[in-house]
């Protein structure tokens, strides 16, 4: 589950609606809502995120809500053209291997920050290997 879902489903059963009633107050089929709220898809920007707070009866603070706990489920990164060809390289594999435990994924984050406390800034050059550093 993702926070997307988790918001969706805590406002969907407050309002005693089914996933199939949400749907059809969305004009969307019930199976695309089922896949927001367990995170196995991302919502199709924000023409859905309009129609749910719509079908939600969302009041402008908890529409805000939404949407930033659809930022914090997006699933999808868009890396910087400017980045040089090897970077790109070592993220995407990062991204790619399924086999990273969350253990892996803490070394790297603690090398990222270790290389931050060095020093490194935002703005600096490509050949400084990385930009901005800090907690992934």
């Amino acid at each position: 589950m993702s926070a997307l879902g988790d918001f969706i489903r805590a406002r969907r059963k407050i309002l005693g609606l089914t996933q199939t009633a949400l749907a059809i107050r969305m004009g969307v089929d019930d199976t695309y809502v089922s896949a927001v709220e367990t995170g196995k898809r991302t919502p199709d920007g924000e023409q859905f995120l309009e129609l749910m707070s719509t079908a939600l009866e969302l009041p402008e603070d908890l529409s805000r809500l939404l949407a930033a706990a659809a930022r914090k489920s997006q699933r999808i990164f868009r890396l910087p053209a400017e980045i040089s060809a090897r970077k790109h390289e070592v993220l995407q594999a990062l991204a790619m291997d399924t086999g990273l435990t969350d253990d892996d994924m803490a070394a790297f984050a603690a090398m990222h920050s270790a290389l931050a406390a060095r020093g490194r800034c935002v703005g600096q050059t490509e050949d400084s290997n990385f930009s901005q550093g800090g907690p992934m």
